[in-house]
């Protein structure tokens, strides 16, 4: 009979998950680039990831995307209030868009900081699918 169970390694090498870590948090910080350079690392280093790095690469590749999202939605809220501010009728839903954006910001950061310090501590990421933590 064979043995089938596998056991995580504990020396893999998590320091390209902690670079794109890194780039999501410069995105937030003013470099915009960053953050597509590391969604794209993301891609392309989870095919032959180890178990914890296909865990982390999962969590940022959602952290991209589903923040994306929900900024283009924000910026499409933020447009169409301004136009109809002119009318006095967008300006709560001007508030609420840019409040919106400050509240993704967030979500990203503290997202990207708490996989960043789940990657330094050799750990894996807890639910990767998750929307929060």
């Amino acid at each position: 009979m064979t043995d089938t169970t596998t056991t995580i390694p504990r020396d893999e090498n998590l320091a390209l998950v902690v670079v794109i870590y890194g780039l999501y948090i410069g995105s937030l910080l003013g470099i915009a680039p960053a953050a597509l350079v590391g969604v794209v690392m993301a891609h392309v280093a989870r095919a032959t990831a180890g178990p914890i790095a296909a865990g982390h690469y999962r969590f940022q590749v959602r952290t991209f995307w589903i923040g994306l999202a929900a900024w283009i939605a924000s910026a499409i809220a933020i447009f169409w209030g301004t136009l109809l501010s002119f009318i006095l009728i967008g300006i709560p839903f001007l508030i609420v868009a840019m409040v919106s954006v400050g509240a993704i910001w967030l979500w990203a950061l503290i997202r990207s900081a708490a996989g960043l310090v789940w990657a330094a501590q050799g750990s894996d990421c807890p639910r990767p699918d998750s929307l929060i933590l």
